[in-house]
C-alpha cells in the first residue's frame, strides 16, 4: 500500500503535465486559422457551397410547417371554408417531407466534406512530417507528432460529426424564427422573449464551467491513452519486477478520475438543457396565458396563435445545444492552431534552386573545417573537423562517447547542415546537390536497425521497390542473412513483426545488412552496426563484413574495437577533433587514446578485443 502511494503521485504528475500541454483551447473562431485551412477546402468548393446551401434550404421547409397550420387553422378549419384546405396539407406533407430530405442531404454532404478534408490535411501533414527537419523529430516527442496527424485532425473532423459547424444553420434558423414572429405579432413577440436575459446570463455563465469540464474529460482521456501505451509497451518490464498490482491501482486512479470528469460534464449538460427547458416552459406557459386573454378579447386568431406557439418552441431547441458546440468548436480552433503549426514548419535542409549531380564517386568525401552544434543554447560538437574518406577506402571512426561520432552520419546524409565550413563530394558541397541525389548514393545501417511490419523480402527491397530477386539474394548472401531466412518456416515471406519483434537484434543486423548492400551504394556507413550483436551473430556478420565492403567505400563507426581491426584508416575522436589516425597496428605501439580505449574494453572482460 505504501508503495502505491509513494510511486503513484509522480507518475501521474508526469501524465498530466504531458497531456495538459497538448489538450489546449482557443477561440471559438479564428479567423487567421480558418484562412489557413481555407486552401484544403478549396479543392472541395462545390461540396461546401452544397452544404452552405443546405442550411437555409432545411430552415425555410422548417420555417414553412407552422405558417402552413396558421392558414390552415384561421382560413379553413375556425371558418369552416374547405375549399383548397387540400392544398394546405399537401404543402405542409411536402414540407416535412422536404425538411427530411433536405437535413439527410444535409448530413451527407457535410459528413463528406468533412471527411475528404480531414483526408486531404492528414495527406499534407504527413507530407510535411516527411520533409521537416531530423531536429523537430527528435525535439518532439513521437506521441505528440501523432496526435497532429490523428487526435487533431479528428477534432477537426468532429466540428462536422457533432454539429458545431451547424451553428451557421442555427443562426440562420433562428433569424428566421424571430422574423416570422415579428411579422405574426410584435407585441407576443418581446413578451415571449422576456426571458431572454436570463437566458444569456446563465448560458455565459455555465459555457466556461461546461468548457472546463470538457477540457478536463480530453485531458483525462489522453492520459489514459498514453498511461495504457506506456504500460503495453512496458510489459516485460511491468511483470518482471512485479508491480502488475501497482499499475492495477493506479489505472484504477485514471480510469476513475476520467469517470468523474466525464459525470461532471453530463451534469453540466443536462443542468443546462433543464435550464433552458424550463425558460422555454415559462415562456411559452406565459405566452398561453396572455394569448387566452387576447383571444377571448378577440384581439389574436387562434391559428396565429398556435403557430406562434410553435416558433417559440422551435426557438429554444438550438440554444440546448450551443454551450456544448462552443466548446467543440474552442477545442477544434486549438487543434487548428497545432495542425497549422507543423504545416508552417519550414525545412533548413533544402534542395538548392540548380542542384549539381556528379558522377559517381572518383576521389573522396571530405569534411573541411566543419562546425556543427544542435542548436544555439548547446555546445558546439564540431569546431573545425577536417576529415577525408577516400574512394574504395574503410575509415573507422572511434572515440568516447560525446565524441561526435554518429552525428559525422548525420551530417553526411544532410539530416543537417553544418553551421560552418563544407561536406563535400569530389569537391561538390553536398548543400549544392539534392537530398535524394545524395541519400541515394548513401546506404546507412544504425545502431537499432529498424524493420517494418512487413516481410522479410519486403524489408530487404525497402527504398527500391524494382530491385529483382536475385539481386536480393546475393546480397542475402553475402552479409549471411540467408542463415536468418532459411530457419524461417515461410522463407523470404516470413514476416518479422512491428519493428522486427520475431526477429533477435543479431538477425535484425543481418537483413539491415542485406538492404544496404542490395542498394548498392557509393558510400556505405555502419553507425554502429555490430555493438549489440551477441558472438555468434557477429562472427556471421565479420564473414559478411568482408564481401560487403569489398571494393567499396565505407565509413565505419563503432565501439567495439574488434569490429575495425581490417580497416585501412582509423580515425580517433575526442572533443569533436581528430586526435589520432592510423592503422589498428600502428595506433596500438602510441600510448595514445586509441590504447587506452583498446585497453579499456579488454580489462572489461571482451573477449573479442
Amino acid at each position: 500500500m505504501s508503495v502505491s502511494v509513494e510511486t503513484t503521485p509522480p507518475r501521474r504528475r508526469r501524465g498530466i503535465r504531458a497531456v495538459s500541454h497538448e489538450v489546449t483551447f482557443g477561440k471559438a473562431y479564428d479567423g487567421r486559422l480558418v484562412r489557413r485551412l481555407a486552401v484544403f477546402f478549396r479543392p472541395h468548393m462545390a461540396l461546401f457551397v452544397a452544404s452552405m446551401i443546405s442550411y437555409p434550404v432545411v430552415a425555410a421547409f422548417g420555417l414553412m410547417q407552422p405558417y402552413l397550420v396558421k392558414v390552415a387553422i384561421d382560413e379553413h378549419l375556425v371558418t369552416r371554408q374547405m375549399t383548397g384546405f387540400e392544398w394546405i396539407i399537401a404543402l405542409t406533407v411536402g414540407a416535412i417531407i422536404g425538411e427530411f430530405a433536405a437535413k439527410f442531404a444535409q448530413t451527407i454532404l457535410t459528413q463528406l466534406l468533412g471527411q475528404r478534408v480531414c483526408r486531404d490535411l492528414r495527406v499534407t501533414l504527413f507530407r510535411r512530417l516527411q520533409a521537416v527537419d531530423l531536429s523537430y523529430i527528435e525535439r518532439n516527442p513521437v506521441g505528440r507528432l501523432m496526435t497532429r496527424v490523428t487526435n487533431d485532425v479528428e477534432s477537426l473532423q468532429e466540428t462536422f460529426s457533432t454539429g458545431a459547424i451547424s451553428i451557421v444553420g442555427d443562426l440562420v434558423t433562428l433569424t428566421g424564427i424571430v422574423v416570422m414572429m415579428l411579422a405574426l405579432d410584435w407585441k407576443l413577440t418581446l413578451y415571449a422573449f422576456a426571458v431572454l436575459p436570463f437566458l444569456i446570463i446563465f448560458v455565459g455563465a455555465m459555457r466556461s464551467r461546461a468548457r472546463e469540464a470538457f477540457r478536463r474529460v480530453r485531458t483525462l482521456l489522453s492520459q489514459m491513452n498514453a498511461f495504457l501505451n506506456e504500460a503495453i509497451s512496458g510489459m516485460t518490464l511491468i511483470q518482471a519486477f512485479r508491480q502488475e498490482r501497482e499499475m492495477q491501482g493506479e489505472f484504477q486512479d485514471v480510469n476513475g478520475a476520467y469517470r468523474n470528469a466525464n459525470f461532471q460534464s453530463i451534469r453540466y449538460d443536462a443542468m443546462t438543457y433543464a435550464v433552458v427547458e424550463g425558460l422555454s416552459t415559462v415562456a411559452t406557459a406565459s405566452i398561453l396565458l396572455l394569448g387566452l386573454s387576447l383571444f377571448i378579447r378577440g384581439e389574436v386568431e387562434i391559428g396565429l396563435f398556435v403557430a406562434f406557439v410553435e416558433y417559440l418552441r422551435r426557438f429554444f431547441m438550438p440554444i440546448n445545444e450551443l454551450s456544448t458546440k462552443y466548446t467543440v468548436l474552442q477545442s477544434a480552433m486549438a487543434s487548428a492552431e497545432r495542425c497549422v503549426d507543423l504545416l508552417d514548419q519550414t525545412p533548413g535542409v533544402q534542395d538548392p534552386p540548380q542542384a549539381v549531380s556528379p558522377p559517381p564517386l572518383a576521389e573522396a568525401v571530405r569534411f573541411e573545417g566543419v562546425a556543427f552544434g544542435y542548436g544555439s543554447r548547446n555546445p558546439k560538437v564540431f569546431d573545425g573537423l577536417d576529415l577525408a574518406l577516400n574512394r574504395g577506402e574503410k575509415v573507422a571512426v572511434v572515440g568516447p562517447t560525446g565524441a561526435g561520432k554518429s552525428t559525422i552520419v548525420k551530417l553526411l546524409a544532410r539530416f543537417y547542415d553544418p553551421d560552418g565550413g563544407a561536406i563535400t563530394f569530389d569537391g561538390v558541397d553536398l548543400r549544392a546537390m539534392a537530398v535524394d541525389d545524395l541519400r541515394g548514393r548513401l546506404a546507412v545501417v544504425l545502431q537499432d536497425p529498424y524493420l517494418f511490419d512487413g516481410t522479410i523480402e519486403e524489408n530487404i527491397r525497402f527504398g527500391h521497390p524494382n530491385i529483382d530477386h536475385a539481386r536480393l539474394e546475393i546480397a542475402a548472401r553475402r552479409t549471411q542473412a540467408q542463415a536468418v531466412i532459411d530457419r524461417q518456416a515461410d522463407g523470404w515471406s516470413a514476416r518479422v513483426g512491428e519493428r522486427g519483434s520475431q526477429l533477435s537484434a543479431g538477425e535484425r543486423q543481418l537483413i539491415a545488412f542485406a538492404r544496404a548492400l542490395a542498394a548498392d551504394p557509393q558510400v556505405l556507413v555502419l553507425d554502429e552496426a555490430t555493438s549489440s550483436v551477441d558472438p555468434e551473430t557477429e562472427a556471421l556478420i565479420q564473414q559478411g563484413l568482408e564481401a560487403l565492403l569489398e571494393d567499396r567505400t565505407a565509413l565505419i563507426i563503432a565501439h567495439r574495437l574488434s569490429t575495425v581491426r581490417r580497416v585501412d584508416r582509423i580515425v580517433v575522436l575526442a572533443d569533436g577533433r581528430v586526435v589520432e589516425q592510423g592503422s589498428h597496428d600502428a595506433l596500438l605501439e602510441r600510448d595514445g587514446m586509441y590504447r587506452k580505449l583498446y585497453e579499456l574494453q579488454f580489462a572489461d572482460g571482451d573477449p573479442s578485443a
